[in-house]
């Protein structure tokens, strides 16, 4: 495999290999860059008035033994001032003005105010021109670094979640991998705007009033001061913040780096694991579904013989009541002719006897009507007894099929749970599997745009612009603008689009490119329109520091004034009418500028010793003058009285 080659950047790349080539060098130089400044800080400032430490050893850093050998010789000169810190270059310059004039004397050496001197215009010199430079190189390289290096994945307030002013939801855990990475990424982001910003803001701090206070500066630095005994010289540590910060900045782009170059194999594996899943997770899918289908079938022809039998023990309750009451009658018939017959059994036998003993007529007739009564029951009990017994096995039947009932509405109850069972399987299953496949479906988008073999700046370009700034809306005065432009520019737009700045740098053989593919691409309609709204729009995604007046310059350059008056009548003057109008709302703002001035130049008297702060003064139109004690008043009105 060869090598990438080497990316100018003044045309597009054709690999991330050639973009990471390109931030590893550049981020290499800032790092040599910083350490070359921060050499020259401490070596050239000491050297100029040879003062070393009393104690200089190889194992502590070069800046600890510099700030060693400091700190003696400045704290000398600030105790001699009776200063508690040393915190802004005014004080500093204050130092050098009274020791100009001798008024330390003897007591501080030379080589000490040069020391000073020398770290003052080291200071000066590096954080005009050498810390704007390296501040545009870092910047420059997390520019590159935020347009390429996307993880394609969207978090929902993620700004807000990176800085914990909103909580953060766990992410489903087959995505974690794009999750962190994107999560990180911002960090990142955030991370280097924060060292940016202390860059760009210790200028002006190293010049305020309230100057560097120790406890503001980074931890680093803090216990570099303790280490050094400079605790009380918060001036001296502004470049090495400065440092710490660049190389702060420098480590998280590095970091940043390092995890978007392993990302894509990241997520290759995380794709070969959901790909497992996917498959396992629809066997089971699948699995789940056909077993409730069974199981649903069984309890569809269950619940068909149970409404069947439903049926049947509606019919068989009516015949079963009336067979019960028959059951009834009979028992109720049988029982009264057995005991008649048990009666008059007993009664034939008394009689047998007495007509041994009499031979008569009478009881001869008697004995005969009771023997075919007795016979009688007995060709009618047994025929009784078995209608009893029909009739009551046809109440067992009835209460056996009652009893079946019973024992089928138990079944189906317990299919009907088998098969809510079952439901409520299939559809875990079928969540966890669309879950699967929607993670999958993410991921395999993720590879394809991270692994295309499409230029990686036309993948950036197809993102919608608010995924790439936050801030930006359709709404915004550069969004009209371009509207407005694309309206009224006509078949000039061309020309145009060769007078916009880009930045990074884009070369001609691109931006004829980008002309003639817009060319071709609108034949239809009002053409021009549509060719000059894809061109700036284009022009927007491809300058990343797109500003109005870049499109104003432009204009002014191809000679179409007509439109820059039409943005700035339509667009910009509105924004300074409101202005002027939310300015008269106040009008006490004039009345608080002259007391605020007034205050400022009493104070300077007093600070002069003009005035002494026992006096008391009153504000007029024409300055300031003491006010006379009431007594005097009450004097000078009772001699006008008297008088």
């Amino acid at each position: 495999m060869q090598p990438p080659k080497v990316w100018s950047k003044t045309n597009e790349p054709s690999s991330y290999d050639q973009i990471y080539k390109f931030l590893d060098i550049a981020l290499k130089e800032c790092l040599t860059y910083v350490n070359e400044i921060e050499n020259e800080y401490y070596q050239e400032t000491s050297a100029a008035v040879n003062i070393k430490p009393k104690v200089e050893t190889a194992r502590r850093p070069q800046s600890v033994n510099t700030l060693i050998a400091w700190a003696g010789p400045l704290n000398q000169l600030r105790n001699a001032r009776l200063l508690s810190d040393i915190r802004n270059g005014k004080t500093a310059r204050d130092l050098l003005t009274e020791a100009r004039t001798g008024n330390f004397g003897d007591s501080i050496s030379d080589e000490t105010i040069n020391l000073l001197k020398n770290i003052l215009d080291k200071t000066n010199d590096q954080l005009h021109s050498k810390m704007p430079l390296l501040a545009n190189k870092i910047a420059e390289c997390m520019n590159l670094m935020e347009q390429y290096f996307l993880s394609f994945y969207d978090i929902e307030n993620i700004q807000e979640v990176v800085q914990k002013r909103r909580n953060d939801r766990p992410p489903d855990h087959y995505v974690e991998t794009a999750y962190t990475y994107e999560k990180s990424r911002w960090t990142h982001i955030f991370q280097v705007n924060k060292s940016m910003k202390i860059l760009s803001e210790m200028q002006q701090r190293s010049e305020d009033t309230r100057g560097i206070v120790m406890s503001t500066l980074s931890k680093e630095c803090q216990e570099l001061a303790v280490r050094c005994d400079c605790t009380s010289l918060s001036y001296i540590f502004t470049l090495p913040e400065c440092y710490i910060e660049a190389r702060r900045a420098v480590q998280a782009l590095r970091t940043w780096l390092n995890e978007d170059s392993k990302y894509t194999s990241f997520i290759q594996t995380s794709l070969k694991v959901l790909d497992e899943k996917f498959v396992e997770e629809k066997k089971n899918f699948e699995f789940a579904k056909a077993h409730l289908s069974h199981v649903e079938h069984r309890a569809d022809s269950f619940q068909m013989q149970l409404n069947k039998a439903e049926k049947e023990n509606e019919a068989n309750a009516e015949k079963l009541e009336e067979l019960e009451e028959r059951l009834d009658a009979k028992e109720r018939d049988y029982l009264s002719k057995r005991l008649t017959s048990e009666v008059y059994d007993d009664q034939l036998k008394k009689m047998l006897q007495a007509a041994e003993e009499s031979d008569a007529v009478d009881n001869r007739l008697s004995i005969e009507r009771f023997q075919q009564e007795i016979k009688q029951f007995a060709r009618e009990l047994p025929k009784l007894k078995a209608q009893m017994e029909t009739i009551k096995g046809r109440i067992a039947f009835f209460k056996q099929r009652r009893e079946e009932l019973a024992a089928m509405r138990t079944e189906h109850k317990r299919l009907s749970q088998e098969a809510q069972v079952a439901l409520e399987e299939k559809i875990l299953r079928e969540n966890e599997f669309n879950r699967v496949v929607s993670c999958r479906d993410i991921l395999r988008n993720i590879y394809r745009c991270r692994s295309t073999n499409d230029l990686p700046q036309k993948i950036f370009y197809s993102l919608p612009i608010r995924s790439r700034r936050s801030g930006e809306s359709e709404n915004d005065d550069l969004s009209k603008a371009i509207r407005l432009t694309a309206k009224s520019i006509g078949p000039i737009w061309t020309r145009l689009y060769w007078q916009l700045p880009f930045y990074p740098a884009r070369g001609q053989e691109e931006i004829s490119k980008d002309i003639e593919y817009i060319d071709d691409k609108y034949h239809r309609g009002d053409v021009h329109h549509a060719q000059a709204a894809d061109a700036l729009n284009k022009w927007r995604r491809f300058h990343t520091r797109a500003v109005l007046d870049d499109l104003i310059g432009a204009l002014r350059k191809v000679r179409r004034p007509d439109i820059v008056q039409n943005i700035e009548r339509r667009i910009l003057k509105p924004k300074v009418s409101i202005n002027d109008i939310h300015e008269d709302v106040d009008p006490r703002k004039k009345e608080i500028e002259d007391l605020n001035r007034k205050l400022n130049h009493l104070f300077d008297k007093i600070k002069t010793g003009a005035i002494t702060t026992h006096d008391t003064y009153s504000y007029s139109t024409i300055g300031i003058a003491p006010i006379r004690p009431m007594n005097d008043r009450r004097t000078s009105k009772t001699t006008r009285s008297t008088s």
